[in-house]
C-alpha cells in the first residue's frame, strides 16, 4: 500500500482504508526476522557497523511508534527497509556535509594541546559560582557572546548580565589570588 497526495501532503493509508493482513507476526517476531537482515543493508550501504547499528535501532523504533498501523501491512519488512535505506542516503549526506567542513575548516591561530594549569583553575572556579553568574561568564568569555546576547539566552535584563559579571569577576579574582581593579 502506498501512501498518497491528499490536498498537497502525502499520507499513509488508515487501517480503515488499508487491507487488512494478519499474519500474525508481533512486532518482536518482526525485529527478531528482520534485524540480522537490516544491519547487514545498513552496513553494506554506510560501511560502518555502528552506524548501521545505529540506523538500524532507529529504524525499529519508528517501526515500534508506528506498529498498530504497521502490523496490518502486508510486508512490514520491506517498510522497515525502505525506512533504513531512506535513513542510510540521510546518513550520508550529513557526511558529506561533515566532511566538507573539515576540508574547510582550518583552525586559527596557535592552537594549545593542554590546557594551562590556570585556565583549569580559572574553569573550576567559575564551575564554583552560583548558577547563573557561572552561566553569564562561561556564555560570555567561552562562547564569546555579547552582553546582549548573553541576556536573550538567558532571558535576563542587560543590566543583570552586566552585574553578574562584574561580581563574578571580583569572586574569581579573589578566588584565584589576582589583584582586580574596580575601575575597569
Amino acid at each position: 500500500m502506498e501512501a498518497k497526495l491528499a490536498a498537497g501532503v502525502w499520507t499513509m493509508p488508515d487501517e480503515k482504508t488499508m487491507p487488512y493482513v494478519d499474519d500474525g507476526i508481533s512486532f518482536e517476531d518482526l525485529y527478531r526476522l528482520e534485524y540480522p537482515a537490516l544491519v547487514a543493508v545498513a552496513t553494506a550501504l554506510t560501511g560502518d557497523l555502528q552506524a548501521g547499528e545505529d540506523l538500524v535501532q532507529d529504524t525499529m523504533v519508528k517501526a515500534f511508534l508506528r506498529w498498530s498501523w504497521l502490523k496490518h501491512f502486508g510486508r512490514p519488512g520491506a517498510w522497515c527497509h525502505r525506512v533504513l535505506t531512506n535513513a542510510c542516503r540521510g546518513w550520508w549526506r550529513k557526511r558529506r556535509v561533515q566532511d566538507r567542513y573539515r576540508q574547510n575548516y582550518r583552525p586559527s591561530g596557535h592552537i594549545i594541546e593542554e590546557p594551562t594549569i590556570e585556565f583549569v583553575a580559572f574553569w573550576a572556579a567559575v564551575r564554583r559560582l552560583p548558577s547563573r553568574p557561572g552561566s553569564v561568564v562561561a556564555l560570555f568569555y567561552a562562547a564569546d557572546h555579547t552582553v546582549a546576547e548573553v541576556a536573550s539566552i538567558l532571558n535576563v535584563p542587560e543590566g543583570t548580565v552586566r552585574s553578574d559579571l562584574s561580581r563574578a569577576r571580583i569572586a574569581l579574582a579573589r578566588e584565584l589570588g589576582i589583584s582586580h581593579d574596580h575601575t575597569t
